[in-house]
């Protein structure tokens, strides 16, 4: 039986690792290997010059994972993580590393709740306005936060259960959202994509989700796997289990 992948895991904006948790437990139980990737931009210090460093970051796990021990990768990405993760995966498609007769490579992407965003193009520009829950950070204004996490994210949870993640939520670089796109994973066709689509979100509100999954599948010459819930920004916290069974289901096929 051949080995399972590994799932490497991109979290978005604001937030740490430790959103994956409960994820990463439920699929450790199904014997698949995990990793993640801290990204450097939440509360770096001066802030980061743009997403293309967290990209960087994301680069440097999939060359270890993929070129160092040939291992096979689904990157599951969160929200902002959809930047950092598809900007990173040019040149280790697995399809790519096998014609060339090398071992490992990303197989399949899945997005929760991710942005798509095409070369060229930035975070903000994907949205008609910038979201009114988007707020300037007045210790600094290299900073940008968010003027109700608990609303926004997760508003289908009690704010008892989103407490210790909104305490931890560091400010955002300003610049992450306004940097342009150089790479993605779905414009050659040769990753699979998978997208899970949270219908109650506020933070990438279902319009957008719906106007990226059009143009970015149209993009890929290839259908996309879509699963929608009825959950809100984070998934990853009010149903794991749908996040698992996503992943399953793309890491199976």
């Amino acid at each position: 039986m051949a080995s399972k992948p590994t799932i490497l895991l991109i979290h978005g904006a604001w937030h740490d690792v430790s959103c994956w948790d409960r994820v990463r437990a439920q699929l450790s139980a199904l014997s698949y290997p995990t990793a993640t990737v801290a990204l450097v931009s939440p509360g770096s210090k001066p802030a980061v010059k743009s997403h293309l460093e967290d990209v960087a970051v994301v680069r440097k796990e999939l060359e270890h994972l993929i070129e160092k021990n040939g291992k096979d990768v689904v990157l599951v990405m969160h929200s902002y993580g959809g930047l950092a993760g598809a900007g990173a995966v040019e040149g280790l498609e697995k399809v790519r590393r096998n014609a060339a007769g090398e071992q490992g490579g990303v197989v399949a992407a899945v997005f929760i709740a991710a942005f798509l965003v095409d070369k060229g193009q930035s975070l903000l520009g994907q949205f008609p306005q910038k979201p009114p829950y988007l707020i300037e950070d007045p210790d600094d204004a290299s900073y940008c936060l968010v003027d109700n996490f608990h609303e926004t994210f997760y508003n289908d949870l009690p704010e008892e259960a989103s407490k210790p993640f909104v305490d931890k939520m560091r400010p955002q670089p300003i610049s992450t959202f306004l940097s342009k796109v150089e790479s993605t994973c779905w414009a050659n066709g040769m990753v699979r994509c998978s997208y899970l689509f949270c219908e109650r979100d506020q933070g990438v509100y279902p319009f957008l989700q719906d106007f990226m999954l059009k143009n970015r599948e149209a993009d890929s010459g290839r259908p996309w796997d879509i699963v929608k819930v009825d959950a809100s920004h984070s998934v990853w916290l009010s149903q794991p289990e749908k996040v698992v069974q996503v992943i399953e289901q793309c890491a199976a096929t």
